[in-house]
């Protein structure tokens, strides 16, 4: 590969790499803007039903069926903004090549089927080309003892096989 061909495929990972940080930041600014869009709807949860109670110190709230409706719309726009957050999540993930373990809720690369910290096996498994460069040096490098795949030092299990690392 010249020196040219070198320089364009460089060029064209970072144009891609800041391509994706572009939308991973979007996705977090709309999870913030939708945080805090929840947090006004418990503002005004409280609110509702501190307006229910009496003067009196210690006495009970007493909810009429507006103020329970609106709590109840309160609470279904929280749940649906709550759904909107979980499917940004995913996108970022998307975005970064990586996938959540439902069993342990580690944050794993894409193409592994085995979870690196619980061992758990990925039912569907999303295959990516992505180019790898492997910066540490052999002497550093732990590699699965049976099928010799590299392994972070955090990696309780093996992402590609499933095999445990003691």
């Amino acid at each position: 590969m010249s020196f040219f061909d070198k320089m364009k495929k460089g060029v064209t990972d970072a144009g891609s790499k800041a391509k994706t940080l572009v939308e991973v930041n979007k996705f977090r600014l709309n999870i913030q803007s939708l945080e805090a869009e929840i947090h006004e709807c418990f503002k005004k949860i409280g609110q509702s039903v501190f307006e229910t109670t009496s003067d009196e110190i210690g006495s009970e709230p007493t909810m009429d069926q507006k103020a329970k409706g609106n709590i109840v719309q309160l609470c279904q726009e929280i749940r649906s903004r709550q759904l909107e957050i979980v499917e940004m999540n995913k996108k970022i993930l998307e975005l970064n090549h990586q996938k959540h373990c439902d069993k342990c809720g580690r944050v794993n690369q894409a193409e592994v089927k085995y979870c690196s910290e619980c061992g758990h096996e990925f039912t569907q498994v999303v295959t990516i080309d992505v180019v790898a460069a492997q910066t540490t040096t052999e002497s550093t490098m732990i590699t699965c003892w049976k099928c010799h795949e590299p392994l972070s030092q955090n990696d309780r299990f093996c992402g590609t096989c499933g095999t445990s690392r003691q």
